[in-house]
């Protein structure tokens, strides 16, 4: 970001590149499957996917067979590939599936079984070790997840049809496998809860899922109606009669533990991962459930993959197919190397990433030739939600970062992927990224609403969060011109007063970006109008340079200065180029002034937009309705006390009691809120009710020593100014002090800085106006002078009826001596009072010598009024002194 004030474009970074904040960081083959492999394919397809389907090949089209013909030989073919032991299941017959064929072929078709519930595969090495020697079935119970914890007994693998991966199950499980209870499309066991029935026995009893029924020739229907011919997965009989049955769970075992959250209708995607052994993850489902799906499967990790975790679409069904081909492909023992799940992330080939997945492909693998990008990446860019979804199931890292420090989740937010990004924040990204931005900054650029919202939902990422250049969400959205979410962020709150590195605030960039409309919106959130940036520009200099009629116009009728200039000695009108409508309305308007500056009706205008100058974190302005005078100068403005000569404060860390909290301090044990008697701050960083306001008791915050946050509650006048203030010249006190917002009871305000000396040192200065003491009762005394080294507390007036009061804290050092004077309000504060505090009958004492108080309070003690009937009364009061006992007055001296 660019703001020199001596050219034509705004800076604020100095970089010759310009605005380097953020950069925005093909296609590869897809492999096919060979030649000899595709009628295997085929069968496998046909037979585990259910509905047959048209596939494409290039070659060896002639001499297909009939439909029947080849039912019977892809059901040939798929009991040669079998391994280990068939048990005999009723099979599809004959007269099911063809009306002629001979009577072998027949035969055959009865004997072939179509699940695998009664096959136990031999034992495979190292796969009870990776299941932790717990029961891998998972129970599907109305919409949850139920997985069994139960302790394996036998090491044998089983799984009701080849789609489902090898499970080693507990004794119990086993059993109900063999009776199949185990839905061969999905792989869950349906002992509970609502599924379908087929019964081709009296005593054999076929369970599956809705969803999960075969379909032939029409293929599948989440209603579990079909076009074509319906079978049993297991059997393969004739399933449109078969019942629907219904279940009651039992009391929960402890040998379960539910894994997923109850289906809700149109439930938003809330997936996370989830390890369905141990059940300790949440998977929240999308419509209709685990029943109304279909085919899942687990991943090596242990993690399923069921496309009920996304949400019914076009997602949801290439997830579907990835699942239902994956065995089919696995089977073609393909070799992978990790740099190929890139470009199939990239391609959105989810049975390709599938398949790697399941060989043990590492899913976060970064490769140099991709800039160090992985397979999350590609998938965020380009919106791939079920990529996204199979990739973090599988394990891979969801911050990932490649060479440029960008994310998966920035990937999904500068290209607007609100799903990926909502899945993603659900699965534990973090909006903040390495090189000082958030997701809020990039969204605001790009003018992604929807996103930035999501993101603001969340409450990961504060409103007003800057960047490293300094900038805010809001600032990035008035550079680019988004006012519907400029309008976004005002209505949540966004502070347009925070300045960027360069000193630039929101109105500068709108200035710069010639938008009048997110100007006003900005103006009439309290930008002030006069704030200069590092090189003296006001927004009317940005504005006046780049020649946006607009902006001058609406600068102008706001009361914007055109005579003040920038550190190049330029003002705005010798800015605008000659005879443009810039030029002449700045012309216009300055004569108008001219005429109008002897009116005898003054208005108030801003001298300074910042009498802090940049050294509290917000602008304090300076303004003049009274008469001429200008800024006050005569003083240096500092945000803590100093010293001008040595004063010997013990600093030392180790000499600091300090506290050992891990929260925010509110609790009674916090070491430093026993030292104050009590933490005096509420969780709004205000003073108690109960704090004592006429003799206020010390406060010790926590200090450098502490172990508590930076962010804990007892840290307060430390944390400096955040209410809003303006040093205005009053009518009869010179200057004053007032509140630019509304100020809660017990807010802090400022702190009292200035010059630390000693009460010796203090004698003998000639200015005494702007002397506080410290008021320590032991020991050598000590005051603070605000003559020449001050803030903004030195302009604070006196008020007999105050409105803020003084207390002593100790924040980085706990000597006694030197306390730090710190001011909260004592009541409720109107935006426009005035602030004051009482100085004491000390101070009065003195000075009412020379002048007297002009607050204009009934309560006034040290007005002309109040001073004269006083010496009044104490005149009578040496003249007849018993008359003070009549009318109940002390009398000194003198008893009651």
């Amino acid at each position: 970001k660019s703001a020199s004030p001596s050219t034509s474009s705004l800076s604020l970074l100095s970089s010759a590149s310009g605005r380097a904040k953020m950069s925005v960081c093909g296609p590869s083959s897809k492999t096919t499957p060979s030649s000899s492999s595709s009628l295997s394919s085929s069968s496998s397809a046909l037979s585990s996917a259910g509905p047959p389907v048209k596939v494409h090949r290039a070659r060896k089209t002639m001499n297909r067979p009939p439909f029947p013909q080849v039912l019977s030989f892809v059901m040939k073919n798929t009991v040669m590939m079998r391994s280990g032991r068939l048990n005999k299941c009723l099979c599809l017959t004959s007269h099911d599936v063809c009306a002629d064929g001979s009577d072998a072929e027949t035969e055959r078709l009865e004997e072939l079984p179509l699940c695998s519930c009664r096959m136990e595969a031999p034992r495979v090495d190292g796969f009870s070790a990776r299941s932790n020697r717990t029961c891998m079935a998972i129970e599907s119970i109305n919409g949850e997840l139920v997985g069994c914890t139960n302790v394996i007994v036998k090491g044998e693998t089983m799984r009701p049809s080849s789609r489902v991966s090898l499970m080693v199950l507990c004794e119990t499980h086993r059993s109900h496998m063999v009776k199949h209870h185990c839905c061969p499309g999905c792989g869950y066991f349906c002992l509970s809860g609502t599924f379908l029935e087929c019964c081709p026995d009296v005593h054999i009893a076929h369970r599956f899922h809705r969803g999960c029924v075969s379909v032939l020739g029409g293929g599948r229907s989440r209603g579990g109606v079909g076009v074509g011919l319906l079978f049993c997965p297991h059997c393969g009989e004739d399933a449109s009669e078969a019942r629907e049955v219904t279940i009651p769970p039992a009391a929960p075992s402890s040998g379960s533990n539910v894994v997923t959250a109850n289906v809700r209708k149109g439930a938003e995607l809330q997936t996370q991962p989830a390890n369905a052994t141990s059940g300790e993850d949440v998977v929240a489902l999308g419509d209709g459930g685990v029943d109304s799906v279909g085919p899942s499967l687990v991943l090596p990790n242990g993690k399923p993959v069921c496309p009920s975790a996304l949400l019914p679409g076009d997602r949801r069904a290439a997830l579907q197919r990835a699942i239902l081909t994956q065995d089919t492909e696995r089977r073609k023992k393909l070799r992978f190397h990790p740099r190929q799940l890139y470009p199939a992330a990239k391609q959105g080939e989810a049975q390709r990433v599938l398949l790697m997945l399941m060989e043990g492909i590492d899913p976060s693998y970064q490769s140099d030739s991709q800039n160090r990008r992985c397979a999350l990446h590609a998938a965020a860019q380009r919106g791939l939600l079920e990529v996204c979804y199979l990739l973090i199931q599988a394990g891979a890292k969801v911050d990932a970062q490649d060479k440029t420090l960008r994310t998966p989740l920035l990937e999904a937010i500068v290209n607007n992927h609100v799903e990926v990004v909502k899945y993603l924040i659900q699965s534990g990204a973090c909006v903040y990224h390495a090189d000082g931005s958030t997701g809020l900054h990039h969204a605001a650029k790009r003018g992604n609403l929807e996103v930035l919202m999501l993101l603001l939902s969340t409450g990961q990422v504060d409103l007003n969060v800057q960047d490293s250049g300094g900038w805010t969400p809001i600032i990035w959205a008035a550079e680019h011109r988004h006012i519907d979410v400029i309008r976004a962020l005002l209505n949540r709150g966004a502070d347009v007063t925070l300045r960027d590195k360069e000193m630039n605030v929101c109105l500068h960039w709108a200035s710069f970006a010639g938008s009048a409309e997110i100007a006003e919106l900005v103006l009439n959130a309290g930008c002030p109008l006069s704030s200069v940036n590092l090189h003296g520009d006001t927004p009317l200099h940005i504005a006046a340079r780049e020649g946006y009629t607009d902006c001058v116009t609406l600068f102008l009728s706001r009361g914007a200065d055109i005579d003040i200039m920038n550190k190049e000695g330029d003002t705005p009108l010798s800015l605008a180029r000659c005879d443009t409508p810039v030029w002449v309305a700045l012309q216009i308007n300055r004569k108008l002034r001219r005429g109008i500056s002897n009116r005898v009706v003054r208005t108030e205008r801003i001298i300074c937009s910042d009498v802090a100058q940049g050294y509290e974190n917000v602008p304090i302005p300076c303004v003049n309705g009274v008469d001429d005078e200008g800024c006050p100068s005569d003083y240096k403005y500092i945000a803590e006390n100093c010293e001008t000569s040595t004063m010997n404060i013990d600093r030392n860390i180790t000499h600091l009691q300090h506290c050992s909290c891990t929260d925010d301090c509110s609790s009674s044990n916090c070491l430093c809120g026993q030292l104050s008697i009590r933490c005096w701050y509420d969780k709004d960083h205000r003073l108690l009710q109960e704090f004592n306001k006429i003799e206020p008791p010390l406060i010790f915050e926590c200090n450098m020593a502490c172990s508590c946050h930076k962010s804990c509650k007892n840290r307060v006048v430390q944390a400096g100014i955040k209410v809003r203030l303006q040093l205005y010249r009053t009518e009869k006190m010179g200057w004053g002090v007032r509140a630019l917002q509304d100020i809660p009871q017990g807010s802090f305000i400022c702190e009292y800085v200035g010059e630390l000396i000693s009460d010796a040192e203090a004698d003998v200065r000639e200015d005494d106006s702007y002397l506080f003491d410290l008021d320590n009762k032991d020991g050598e005394v000590y005051c603070i002078d605000a003559r020449y080294y001050g803030n903004i507390s030195r302009f604070i007036n006196h008020l007999c009826d105050p409105n803020i009061i003084p207390v002593r804290v100790f924040m980085l050092h706990q000597d006694l001596r030197f306390p730090r004077i710190a001011f909260f309000s004592s009541r409720d504060i109107f935006t426009g009072q005035e602030l004051g505090f009482d100085y004491g009958d000390r101070f009065w004492d003195i000075k009412s010598k020379y002048f007297t108080c002009q607050c204009g309070s009934e309560k006034c003690k040290h007005s002309a009024e109040a001073i004269a009937l006083e010496q009044s009364r104490l005149a009578r009061l040496e003249v007849c002194p018993e008359t003070a006992g009549e009318a109940g007055l002390p009398v000194l001296g003198h008893s009651c």
